[in-house]
């Protein structure tokens, strides 16, 4: 019989007398030869894979069925102890494991003046056997344990200077589970799992969770059940280089420390340090096997100088045993992350235990179907403190007692119906702040309504059609039951130069499928009379354009006003793919200019430009009506999912996004002159080359397949920008004029690209990395036929900002098009959720 067989017999053997013994159990503390505790490290029951790891204080419980053990306490860098106990049914056994340092030979290492250090003998071998470890697990199995626990170290006196007393910071360390100096647990959750992979195929089946003060938690499923340091790419809060990647002697320089004897195997540590500093890559030690070339363990660390943005420091901590002369299996791994945050100094270790190791053994298939990659048993956050008792691997520590303790008992406190109704009378005091800053709500018992007023200092705005205009956004909300919604919004506007009085309300109808997330299905009808910009995706942003207008005297706000009448379905299936289709009829009156105001000298500024789409017309657009359709389906491929214990919860892919869309004007309903039939394909994706950076695209072809009547608002548009402030990326132009390039062409093109560098050449420029800023290059390009064309370049830099507000970006922009114009700006954006130049789409076109 070969190692693996007897190995894996061994544990089959130990875990049936496991299901049919009583089982008895050893417990004490892993300490060093000065008395300090050595956290986390292992203890194992010799010639298998079963054991345990000790908690941050060093104790350890490991529950034994009847019989004779050999047990082996291990940590990285001290030398492994040996116990042998002949345990009963039901006893208890206490013993204390005392580890000495790991002393190191290194009287066989030499290293010539022109030589290189042995390390590299050593790091060289592991780079060849990488693959051969990557792949020899064809399968694996192995049952987890894993605990963490995130700890405040201080609490600041002010948050973003406004400073925080009295009943203020009491309530907020209470709320926090802090003690009186500020400090304790603020975050604690076990999970015990069994993870299954095969080929490229991964489950984890999440057996129990527990989440202190939430008994509906369902902790950290998502977590990466194993770092795995085989790969070239080490991904962990972002993508590193792995020290024996096929790549790790450009970005690595090693120092061999020494080697030790352990179980007839010499181990070699090995000491990294990145040729270069801010490089992407570890600091620490590593530990390989001879012969075998594997990794033994590993204790790293990575920095803000290596990458990270929002933690400060995240180290990594992994130990392996051998199953075989040249197999080598996980045992624990903890990370111990760090980030100081608006004062809060926060700093976790989380712990997983993997236990009952198999490998290349078979998995039935129905394991992994239905695409569901992460899956809670339905009463796994229903487990009580006596299962917890009995089957946690590691022992809680005080503060952790406490912890649970604690937030048990505010968790009655906080949902005590009394209490939420209490605090939703006072939600719904109105004060000046919400007035005029954060808006006005109010609710109805348990928040079966809601109703809300928008704040006034985001509803006033200027152009010079309108004037000061005043745009109120009035919403109501009311829940029929779970998952069915009734909303009500009602947009009213008031043009207080040219008197007009607009108003538009939506009314919608939703219902949510509890079980499933993302999956539901709307219909929703509009009407009123409201104003609309000619391009319908509404690409001028108010705030912007009154800022010009007053300051600069420049207006690109061109709006129409229409009556509308429409009704719109949608539907998701919450698996990537979802439909609309929408019908609406509309009264498009043209609208002029009425105001010439402006702060600025007139003598010094062009005037204003008339209220229209110049470009495509010098005269106001005719008053017509138009009546269309639009029918829109969007696919996403290998969505995967996530089975929590009430719902399944769905995970984009890594794939592209299709979207198909057609839209016909009819003509000759009541008085519509609307005669065209248009349609585009549009693809979107986001490439992860991990260390690389991300390259994303965003690429739309279509065009008219008859265009008898094409009226301004039906055309097809440009996204354009002519503000310093970017419009959304991956979606507009950033230097071209809204309506220069509209069209009825059978057919055009457009192309967003974008390549985010991640620090690939700043990290080479001491003041970029230093900063963390990133360049990124791409372009925006647009195509029709008869050779008309404008294409845009930019080389930007991003991630400007501190910490998790690290979202601006600066671009420069030069284009070019096919009349040979120059164009060429700064540009100023947000890099994700930019509000700034995200059009109010509820304010001016649902549909």
């Amino acid at each position: 019989m070969n190692t693996v067989f007897r190995l894996g017999l061994a544990t089959i053997l130990f875990l049936a007398a496991t299901l049919t013994a009583s089982a008895g159990k050893i417990s004490g503390k892993i300490i060093d030869e000065d008395g300090d505790v050595l956290a986390f490290a292992s203890v194992i029951v010799k010639g298998t894979t079963i054991g345990t790891s000790a908690n941050a204080q060093g104790i350890y419980t490991l529950n034994l069925p009847e019989g004779k053990y050999q047990l082996v306490a291990q940590y990285i860098g001290y030398k492994q102890s040996f116990f042998s106990i002949n345990i009963g049914a039901n006893e208890t056994i206490e013993h204390n494991f005392t580890l000495s340092i790991q002393g190191y030979d290194l009287k066989d290492v030499v290293v010539k003046s022109n030589g290189e250090d042995p390390a590299y003998r050593i790091i060289r071998n592991a780079i060849k056997k990488r693959q051969t470890h990557l792949n020899q697990l064809q399968s694996f199995q192995t049952s987890i344990y894993l605990k963490g626990v995130l700890r405040n170290r201080n609490t600041p006196e002010k948050i973003m200077g406004v400073r925080i007393k009295g009943k203020e910071k009491k309530d907020m360390k209470d709320s926090m589970g802090l003690d009186s100096a500020g400090k304790g647990v603020i975050y604690l959750c076990e999970e015990i799992a069994d993870y299954y992979t095969k080929g490229n195929k991964n489950k984890l089946i999440i057996r129990s969770v527990k989440e202190s003060g939430n008994p509906n938690g369902v902790g950290m499923g998502n977590v990466p059940s194993i770092i795995n340091f085989y790969e070239n790419n080490v991904s962990i809060v972002g993508s590193f280089v792995s020290p024996v990647s096929q790549t790790a002697l450009k970005y690595y320089s090693y120092k061999l420390l020494g080697n030790f004897r352990e179980n007839d195997k010499t181990i070699y540590k090995i000491k990294l340090t990145p040729k270069r500093g801010f490089e992407r890559c570890f600091v620490g030690d590593i530990y390989i096997v001879e012969d075998d070339w594997a990794i033994h363990s590993i204790q790293v660390l990575i920095t803000q100088k290596q990458g990270l943005d929002i933690l400060d420091t995240m180290k990594v901590e992994q130990q392996y045993i051998p199953m075989a002369n040249d197999l080598w299996v996980i045992k624990n791994q903890v990370y111990y992350p760090t980030m100081n945050f608006l004062g809060f100094d926060l700093s976790g270790n989380f712990v997983t235990v993997y236990d009952n190791q198999k490998v290349n053994e078979a998995i039935p298939d129905s394991i992994f179907n239905q695409k569901i990659t992460i899956a809670y048993q339905r009463d796994a956050n229903k487990r009580d403190s006596d299962y917890w008792k009995t089957e946690r691997p590691l022992a809680l520590e005080m503060d952790e007692l406490r912890n649970y303790d604690y937030k048990d008992s505010l968790h009655i406190v906080t949902t005590d119906p009394k209490r939420i109704d209490s605090l939703r009378k006072k939600e719904n005091k109105v004060s000046l702040s919400k007035i005029f800053v954060l808006g006005t709500g109010f609710s109805t018992k348990a928040y079966k309504s809601k109703f809300n007023i928008s704040p006034l200092l985001f509803d006033f705005n200027f152009n010079t059609v309108e004037g000061l205009n005043y745009d109120p956004t009035l919403s109501f909300t009311h829940k029929l039951d779970t998952g069915k919604t009734i909303t009500a919004i009602a947009n009213l506007r008031y043009g207080f130069v040219n008197t007009h009085f607009n108003s538009k309300v939506n009314l919608s109808y939703s219902s949510e499928n509890r079980h499933w997330t993302g999956r539901y299905w709307n219909i929703a009808l509009a009407g009123g009379k409201y104003i609309s910009q000619f391009n319908q995706e509404q690409p001028v942003e108010e705030l912007l354009n009154t800022y010009t207008s007053i300051f600069q005297q420049e207006n690109f706000f061109k709006i129409y006003e229409r009556y509308l009448g429409a009704i719109r379905l949608k539907r998701n299936y919450g698996n990537g793919l979802n439909w609309s289709v929408s019908a609406k009829y509309e009264k498009r009156i043209p609208l002029a200019n009425t105001t010439d105001f402006s702060s600025t000298s007139k003598r010094t500024l062009d005037p204003y430009t008339d209220n229209v789409a110049a470009e495509i017309s010098p005269v106001p657009m005719p008053e017509h009506d138009a009546a269309t359709i639009n029918a829109s389906i969007s696919y996403q491929p290998g969505y995967t999912y996530t089975q929590f214990p009430d719902k399944i919860s769905p995970q984009s892919s890594n794939k592209p996004r299709f979207t198909l869309n057609y839209q016909k004007g009819i003509p000759n309903i009541a008085n519509s002159i609307s005669d065209y039939d248009k349609w585009s394909l549009q693809i979107q994706d986001r490439l992860n080359l991990k260390r690389w950076g991300s390259l994303s695209y965003n690429t739309t072809v279509g065009g008219f397949l008859s265009a008898k009547n094409v009226p301004i608002p039906d055309m097809n548009h440009l996204t354009g920008n002519q503000y310093t402030i970017a419009a959304p990326f991956l979606q507009s132009f950033q230097l071209v004029p809204y309506y220069r390039f509209s069209n009825t062409q059978k057919i055009y093109g457009t192309l967003h690209v974008e390549y985010y560098l991640k620090g690939l050449l700043t990290n080479k420029l001491p003041l970029f990395r230093q900063a963390h800023w990133y360049f990124l290059i791409g372009t925006n390009t647009f195509y029709t036929e008869n050779n008309r064309y404008y294409t845009e370049a930019f080389i930007g830099l991003d991630n400007f900002g501190y910490k998790i507000f690290r979202i601006f970006r600066v671009d420069y922009v030069k284009g070019w098009d096919s009349e040979k114009r120059d164009y060429s700006g700064f540009r100023i954006g947000i890099n994700t959720n930019n509000l700034l130049s995200t059009p109010k789409s509820t304010k001016a076109n649902d549909f």
